[in-house]
């Protein structure tokens, strides 16, 4: 055989083996960017979604400080409303961090008379149930303000500082405890404080690590809070000294029952919460107070400003009570567009203008504030006097004298009051 055909032979066979190798290569090649393009897709879809994570945090935390700079008139949510709700949002954030079921803030009562804490932020089955609670300055929160230093109770019930009154009233128990302080450029503005793990085993001492090294936020928010006293007015934790008159108003529902016969109880309650925090939104708005909730009804308080023309203030007080009645008749028109049997649930408010005080009552160890005077007096018997077969609104003499001219009153049918037909 002549050589160039063996030649020709070892160049083709070298030409295939290389055309496999290039075959083989470009395949590997070819799953090589495959799984970098694969890779590079994740990593900018990882990429895009934190980016879009971190663009939510900061937008969240961009309109929380802009709803704190908010006037208290701006808006539904007054400053010292808003603060409240961000600092009950931060403690739940770390309430379940701790692996606690319930918390709480507690800082010093305003009144320079005073030496009570009270719940500024709750979470938890008790919430409602202390919102008006003050605590003495020997419980085991107050020590803690006091020292700033942390504290962990084991079994709360064997501790002398411990308040069991405050578990009486929330109807609970406190199994453990852990109370830290909320400091600010070295200064305790309040105690933060976290009960019973969902373990029902003890706090650590990584969990009080963890509760002080993540408090920072809150802290600065309750400092923020208690630098003003208009932030306790709003709330209706505190009224300065100084004015002594204010127009009182209460409100309930009359036949609320109905509600639970149509509905189980959560809609029901569902139902009560709707009219409460319209009534509550529209009273805040216009510069007014909650003292206290009271079932199916509250009561509230529009103190007259030093100076002011009280007519002015019986005026403002009159035109949320005739709003909240606009506003019962439309949620009411909505649960009987979805067939429930409420035809005889009505809002009745009643409204008087007079002196008014603050007080404790209570225990030393279990101390509430109360409001007390003639205006409240009257404002409640107004209320529950008044018809409850329609909506309606109930003044005393002295706020009719005041809206005298400019609102259509006609005689009331009992107790010496006047109905509040609307404006002129």
């Amino acid at each position: 055989m002549p050589p160039w055909v063996w030649v020709s032979a070892a160049v083709a066979a070298a030409t295939a083996a290389v055309s496999v190798m290039w075959w083989a290569v470009s395949r590997v090649t070819e799953a090589k960017i495959a799984r970098v393009e694969a890779e590079a897709a994740k990593a900018v879809a990882e990429a895009e979604t934190s980016a879009a994570k971190a663009e939510a945090i900061a937008e969240r935390h961009m309109l929380a400080e802009l709803r704190d700079r908010l006037p208290a008139s701006s808006g539904f949510l007054s400053k010292g409303q808003a603060l409240q709700q961000e600092i009950e949002s931060s403690l739940g954030q770390l309430m379940r961090q701790v692996g606690a079921t319930e918390s709480s803030v507690l800082v010093r009562d305003p009144d320079p008379s005073s030496e009570y804490l009270f719940f500024l932020a709750l979470n938890g089955q008790s919430a409602k149930q202390l919102r008006k609670v003050l605590v003495g300055k020997d419980s085991i929160a107050g020590k803690v303000l006091r020292s700033g230093e942390p504290m962990r109770v084991a079994n709360p019930y064997e501790n002398p500082d411990f308040s069991t009154r405050v578990d009486q009233r929330a109807g609970h128990v406190t199994r453990q405890m852990l109370t830290i302080p909320l400091i600010v450029d070295q200064v305790a503005v309040g105690v933060a404080q976290f009960l019973n793990r969902l373990d029902e085993g003890s706090f650590s001492d990584q969990d009080e690590s963890l509760a002080v090294a993540e408090s920072g936020r809150i802290a600065l928010k309750v400092a923020e809070f208690v630098r003003d006293t208009d932030n306790y007015v709003q709330l209706g934790l505190y009224s300065p000294p100084g004015p002594s008159d204010a127009v009182i108003m209460f409100c309930d529902l009359s036949s609320s029952s109905s509600l639970f016969e149509v509905l189980h109880e959560s809609g029901a309650i569902s139902c009560l919460n709707d009219y409460l925090s319209q009534m509550a939104d529209m009273v805040l708005t216009a510069g007014g107070s909650v003292d206290q909730y009271l079932g199916d009804g509250a009561m509230f308080r529009f103190i007259e400003d030093s100076g002011k023309d009280p007519a002015a203030n019986a005026r403002r007080a009159a035109g949320v009570a005739m709003d909240s009645i606009a506003a019962f008749q439309a949620i009411k028109r909505s649960w009987l567009a979805s067939r429930w049997e409420v035809g005889a649930v009505f809002s009745r408010v009643g409204l008087a203008y007079g002196d008014y005080r603050e007080t404790l009552i209570g225990p030393t160890r279990h101390r509430e504030r109360v409001i007390l005077g003639s205006g409240v007096h009257r404002a409640a018997e107004l209320c529950e006097a008044s018809s409850r077969r329609k909506d309606v609104i109930v003044v005393d003499k002295r706020m009719a004298e005041l809206l005298a001219g400019s609102w259509n009153l006609a005689p009331g049918p009992t107790n010496g009051g006047f109905e509040l037909l609307g404006k002129r």
